[in-house]
């Protein structure tokens, strides 16, 4: 090679690490800034999905005369979750009422499984003791959409509910209402 041959060889080798060592210091001094535009953005976003605040919803529970839905509020501490609320919601159903309110689910009765499908529909899957002991018309018809109108009515990603027992569809809980397929809320039950 000639001696012209080698001069444009280290011209070449020291352009490319010029050009290299440009490309270096640009992406140092213009990734972060890049990265900080963006990044502010996601954190926010996660942050206020995931924060704790008071959650107050209403729990629907059957009135001493056993005719009617009446309403109780409670106040719950949870991320603004559907399905953790719902799971919160569930629960309480469960625990009773507070006040005067008369219980809708045995207490024996467990959640097996809370999941929500599109399009807005809540699948509760309870344990079998939700049947209870042999009942009439209107304690079904009470049980029912205390479930129903407790979820649907406080959480805006669900519209309907379709109840499980024991991770199978069921005709009625204890022969009456019709619970094959999922169910809306019923706010003329309420007083």
């Amino acid at each position: 090679m000639t001696e012209n041959g080698k001069g444009q060889t280290g011209v070449f080798v020291a352009a490319a690490a010029a050009t290299l060592l440009i490309v270096v210091l640009f992406s140092l001094f213009t990734g972060p800034k890049a990265a900080t535009s963006e990044t502010p953005d996601t954190p926010q976003a996660v942050q206020t999905s995931n924060r704790i605040e008071e959650e107050s919803f209403f729990l629907y529970f059957a009135e001493r005369e056993g005719r009617f839905l009446t309403s109780e509020e409670r106040t719950v501490s949870t991320a603004r979750d559907p399905w953790q609320l719902s799971q919160k919601i569930i629960a309480a159903l469960i625990e009773g009422p507070e006040r005067g309110s008369t219980r809708t689910i045995p207490a024996a009765t467990r959640l097996r499984a809370l999941y929500i499908t599109t399009p807005k529909t809540a699948v509760v899957d309870f344990s079998r003791e939700v049947r209870g002991e042999p009942k009439g018309a209107a304690a079904e018809l009470l049980t029912v959409y205390s479930v129903v109108n407790s979820l649907a009515v406080n959480i805006p990603e669900i519209d309907a509910v379709r109840i499980l027992i024991e991770g199978n569809r069921a005709e009625t809980l204890s022969g009456h209402i019709d619970i094959s397929e999922p169910l809306t809320p019923d706010m003329l039950l309420v007083r």
